[in-house]
């Protein structure tokens, strides 16, 4: 949705890129700080995770983003 790519991600993360890489290939889950600094990543740049509630979990921008970007 961001169009990061993995080095952006971890950069915005303070984790490795190897981490993002591993995650994103399934190789293992991040342990709980860097899956959490990730998730913060996401939020701070305007992403905003939404809970099941019947319709199933998903994500979406938290407001309209600016046009081009």
């Amino acid at each position: 949705m961001l169009g990061w790519s993995q080095a952006e991600l971890a950069k915005a993360a303070k984790v490795s890129r190897q981490t993002i890489a591993d995650f994103e290939r399934g190789a293992h889950v991040p342990i709980s700080n860097n899956l959490t600094s990730i998730i913060t990543a996401f939020q701070e740049a305007g992403i905003e995770f939404i809970r099941e509630n019947g319709g199933g979990v998903g994500v979406r921008f938290k407001k309209a983003m600016p046009r081009g970007g």
